[in-house]
């Protein structure tokens, strides 16, 4: 009776927050991934698995334009987090110690692209169903080949949220909008980096959910308490998320809740950045099944640079400066070639022609002709520009 009691206590009293660590929505399907018939060499004939990482920096205001140095510092974190080199380890309290895991995950960046966006907040703004932020059409930036690289879009959002991260095979997420979702001041360790989650473990918490690793309360705080998990037989049944610890001290070893002590400093609970330390060994087991069951195409990529596709850049035309033209005829030339103009009268009658022309503005005066209509031919190589005139005097 007493347990229950301090449950009851428990979730009465969890604050909310206009600031939370992550959005993410758990699959109603479980998602638990079967092993393939025919397991796959690529994970069974190594123990370190790299996966390659596209960061899409979409920005409305300049102070989220992150800088490269932002964006090295998540990798840095992700590198020490997933191979249990982070300083935190030290902390595990002794009754967890033996269930840290190296995830022998690793990280390369293979990408980055920058975008401003044509909306604040697009992070969580959707568009006939579709996420703005992960589409060129709608104010983002396409996802480069999701089935082999984890793209990460690093933009604003007004719900309150750090972060989310989609889980493998979710029948609600296409599959180019797969990946996870950062605001920009929970991404990183320096810059604009802002406390209680400024070391990076937003990202860390995500990309766990992208793994298919679920909070260790279970499907959510709204189910029973104590009657929802995680799925993982290492970390141990609970009853909420710790999410309160963001400012002040880190909870305490012990703390409660189903009659266990509770991993609080998991990387899939949700207190402050600097009270989580570790996955479990229990963890990277579901991890490492789901890449194999749902994102087998992670082991086939390398880290070499993606090219990155570019649109062409406009080709300056020539234009006319005036028009009618009451003094002298100006043409805007792109400063790159000479050019040939020639001049036709409104009969077709070759009236003047200069096979050099260049400079901007290029004048030629509008005395050589009478009042009317007449049609000037820039060429420059193959390339033809054709603009009425009208000289009135």
């Amino acid at each position: 009776m007493q347990r229950w009691l301090f449950l009851l206590f428990m979730a009465l009293s969890l604050p909310s927050f206009s600031q939370q660590r992550c959005a993410s929505r758990q699959p109603a399907n479980g998602l638990e991934p079967a092993t393939p018939a025919n397991p796959s060499p690529a994970i069974e004939s190594r123990s370190l698995i790299t996966i390659p990482l596209v960061v899409h920096i979409v920005w409305y205001g300049p102070e989220e334009n992150l800088t490269d140095e932002q964006i090295q510092s998540q990798l840095e974190v992700l590198n020490e987090d997933f191979r249990a080199l982070n300083s935190e380890i030290a902390s595990v309290p002794g009754p967890f110690a033996g269930d840290v895991a190296d995830m022998e995950i690793e990280f390369c960046l293979v990408a980055v692209t920058r975008t401003q966006a044509s909306f604040p907040n697009i992070a969580d703004l959707y568009s006939g169903g579709r996420r703005r932020v992960c589409h060129n059409g709608l104010g983002g930036h396409d996802a480069i080949d999701p089935g082999h690289y984890l793209n990460a879009w690093v933009s604003a959002r007004n719900d309150g949220a750090c972060g989310e991260g989609t889980f493998p095979d979710d029948p609600l997420v296409p599959a180019d909008e797969q990946g996870i979702f950062i605001r920009p001041d929970c991404f990183g360790t320096v810059g604009t980096a802002a406390a209680p989650f400024n070391l990076g473990r937003t990202t860390t918490h995500e990309i766990g959910h992208y793994l298919n690793l679920k909070h260790l309360w279970g499907e959510g705080l709204e189910d029973p308490l104590c009657q929802s998990d995680d799925m993982v037989e290492d970390t141990e049944e609970q009853a909420y998320s710790y999410s309160e610890f963001t400012s002040g001290s880190c909870p305490v070893h012990p703390s409660f809740s189903c009659g266990t002590a509770d991993m609080f400093m998991n990387f899939m609970n949700l207190p402050a950045d600097r009270c989580m330390s570790m996955f479990t060994n229990g963890q990277k087991e579901r991890a490492r099944d789901a890449i194999q069951a749902f994102r087998p195409g992670l082991l086939e990529s390398s880290c070499l640079p993606v090219a990155l596709e570019t649109a062409p850049e406009e080709e300056e035309e020539p234009s006319l400066l005036y028009n009618p033209v009451s003094s002298e005829i100006a043409l805007l030339l792109p400063q790159k070639d000479k050019y040939e103009i020639a001049i036709f009268d409104a009969a077709g009658r070759l009236v003047f022609r200069n096979p050099n022309a260049s400079g901007t503005p290029h004048s030629i005066t509008s005395s050589l002709f009478i009042n009317g209509i007449y049609y000037i031919k820039i060429r420059n190589g193959r390339k033809i520009h054709v603009k009425k005139l009208i000289i009135a005097r």
